[in-house]
């Protein structure tokens, strides 16, 4: 098998996992990192270090992860895809979408491979979900829940809490159900400052199932669950316990005015499969992807691309107090 030569660029919290993640993973070969922040270089003594991407691109990589903040995501983005070099960008793939598209037409139109980093479906409960729902034995899909929680980590500086952390559930529910978000309502809340530290939102995906949010950085504990109402009952993915149960919906004795009734059956703890941390799944995904074994599982750039769109208007909705549709496509600027 191909050894993959790679890179880092971003040292901070994201690029430091995806460093080591690579350093130890079979078939990748972990060739340089890159950051402003002499300090961070100095935490891999064993890898040889630069403080910008241009010196990446004398190396002959086969992929670069892009792990900086996400306002200069496009910046690093459109020199590699100008360069012809593969990419893995964390999320948000940028700040804006009209940015993320253009990310998205250059490699396009490079014909160069890129993913984006929405490390949140490789978590094992939510991969499990995935399975159940795409299968179809849990029948029609009514309805999401999802909360994000947590105290403020400091280390997000460049956007508020929801294109953070509530964007994941954004990609998470529109990839659960297969279908694009069209239109959100929401609010947010500056408590902290200078960008919002809650927001609460719902998010209507193409064919009427709507998805409830909220995120907050303003929790002094960790709450992540993706709640799932179907017709065979509540799928709950929480993946800081690490779990997915079943509490399934049994019919009602008199179903009244022909609803079916929705009594609580026994519930149980689906088992899940063993599986690797998220990061390292990616990595696989991505190496495997670049030696011709498909994209699979990988979350492209017009997925990342269409998530950022819909925060953005979730962002707009907060702003305004009203209904905001979230275009299917925002051109490149000229």
């Amino acid at each position: 098998m191909k050894t993959l030569r790679t890179a880092v660029i971003g040292l901070g919290w994201a690029g430091t996992v995806h460093a080591r993640t690579l350093a130890s993973m079979p078939g990748i070969d972990l060739v340089a990192l890159a950051d402003l922040d002499p300090a961070k270089r100095a935490a891999f003594p064993k890898v040889p270090t630069f403080v910008d991407l241009e010196a990446l691109l004398r190396l002959n990589l086969d992929y670069c992860v892009i792990a900086t903040p996400s306002a200069t995501h496009e910046q690093y983005a459109l020199a590699l895809a100008a360069a012809g070099v593969p990419a893995l960008i964390e999320k948000p793939i940028a700040p804006s979408g009209e940015a993320a598209w253009r990310i998205s037409e250059a490699f396009a139109h490079a014909g160069t491979f890129a993913a984006v980093g929405h490390t949140e479906r490789h978590q094992a409960p939510v991969t499990e979900l995935a399975r159940c729902l795409h299968s179809g034995d849990f029948g029609e899909l009514w309805q999401f829940t999802t909360r994000r929680q947590g105290p403020y980590s400091g280390r997000i500086l460049d956007v508020g809490v929801a294109l953070d952390l509530l964007v994941h559930d954004v990609d998470l529910v529109s990839w659960l159900a297969g279908q694009p978000v069209e239109s959100v309502t929401a609010s947010t809340r500056v408590l902290a400052g200078p960008y919002e530290d809650t927001a609460t939102a719902t998010t209507v995906l193409r064919g009427g199932v709507l998805a409830h949010h909220h995120a907050d950085w303003i929790t002094p504990f960790k709450h992540r669950t993706i709640q799932v109402h179907t017709t065979a009952g509540v799928l709950t993915a929480d993946t800081v316990a690490g779990t997915l149960t079943h509490h399934p919906n049994t019919a009602a004795p008199t179903a009244v005015a022909g609803f079916p009734g929705v009594l609580a059956g026994d519930a149980r703890v689906i088992e899940l499969p063993e599986q690797e941390a998220p990061f390292t799944v990616e990595h696989q995904l991505m190496r495997d992807a670049l030696l011709g074994q498909g994209t699979r599982g990988l979350v492209s750039l017009a997925e990342g691309a269409a998530t950022v769109a819909a925060t953005e208007a979730l962002l707009t909705a907060a702003a305004t107090g009203r209904s905001t549709t979230v275009p299917a496509r925002q051109p490149a600027l000229a």
